[in-house]
């Protein structure tokens, strides 16, 4: 479209996608817990939990409090959303460091020309389109008969561990570094061009098995009423590497070369794939330490 257009076509398409995509969100339910029983309450005329009344300063200082200062005190106190927010931060930058790499890769690897190097984006876009498949395959046939058979025996009341939402993401702790190091060492010239782009695919769909499943386990450990500051700690972070690493992934592949620049991040991954694993054995542990309630 550059070619053909101009710049402001980048543009368009962002906003032609946005749009779209924001329309489904229209029609999503609530589900904050004060606002549901503000609702239900009002439905049967009953008297709900009272209705939240500011005064400027005031809603300054919830808003301060809410989206700002608690996040970043949970990111910092609270061992699960400090690890989680790390290793989802890293899958963020390491997505937005191929953004940035891939066309440098290609073009010094392969003598990709301009449209090649856009189009080496492949691999990561249909890595991306195919990760829903098997996260709602996991979901079907391990979390939803694992969720079913502990309702039978236990009361609503009893929250189910959240930990079996870490299933895809103990999966993906292996897959991912395992993809980047292939990727690393098939990006060479004597190697065709389809095999570092299928390990690409690999490593974002890998990514983002860990990274949905440890977002939800973080969500479902602390609840409604305080999973949206967990999740603003992680909107913090993640969109805090995904800044910094497009800053040095150029300077670091022309350093250290295609193989050995993906093998770091892969160290890197690999460093951090015991952290769903960790959570699944000490989850429940870390849970009943939080400072935080964590409600149902």
């Amino acid at each position: 479209m550059v070619q053909s257009k101009s710049w402001r076509w980048t543009q368009w398409t962002i906003l032609f996608f946005t749009i779209t995509f924001y329309i489904p969100v229209i029609f999503t339910r609530e589900t904050y817990k004060r606002t549901i029983l503000q609702r239900r309450a009002k439905a049967l005329r009953l008297e709900g939990p009272p209705m939240l009344q500011f005064t400027f300063g005031g809603a300054i200082k919830h808003f301060l409090t809410s989206l700002i200062i608690r996040p970043a005190h949970m990111l910092v106190t609270e061992p699960i959303v400090t690890f989680v927010c790390l290793y989802n931060a890293f899958q963020f930058g390491l997505m937005y460091s191929f953004v940035v790499a891939s066309p440098w890769i290609f073009q010094h690897v392969y003598d990709f020309d301009l449209t090649g190097q856009s189009l080496s984006f492949l691999g990561l876009i249909v890595g991306t389109a195919v990760a829903p498949i098997p996260l709602v395959l996991i979901d079907t046939f391990l979390y939803q008969p694992k969720l079913n058979s502990f309702r039978v025996d236990h009361s609503e009341d009893i929250p189910f561990p959240p930990e079996y939402r870490l299933i895809p993401s103990m999966f993906g702790s292996i897959t991912l570094p395992t993809c980047l190091l292939l990727f690393a060492w098939t990006a060479r010239s004597t190697i065709h061009w389809i095999c570092p782009i299928v390990f690409q695919a690999l490593t974002i769909l890998s990514s983002l098995l860990v990274y949905a499943s440890a977002n939800l386990f973080m969500i479902d450990a602390y609840g409604p009423l305080y999973g949206a500051s967990a999740s603003g700690a992680a909107m913090l972070s993640r969109y805090t590497l995904s800044a910094v690493f497009p800053l040095f992934s150029i300077q670091m592949y022309e350093a250290l070369g295609v193989g050995w620049a993906t093998s770091l991040l892969a160290f890197i991954a690999l460093a951090m794939a015991p952290i769903p694993w960790f959570f699944w054995r000490f989850g429940e542990r870390l849970r009943a330490r939080s400072r935080y309630e964590m409600s149902s």
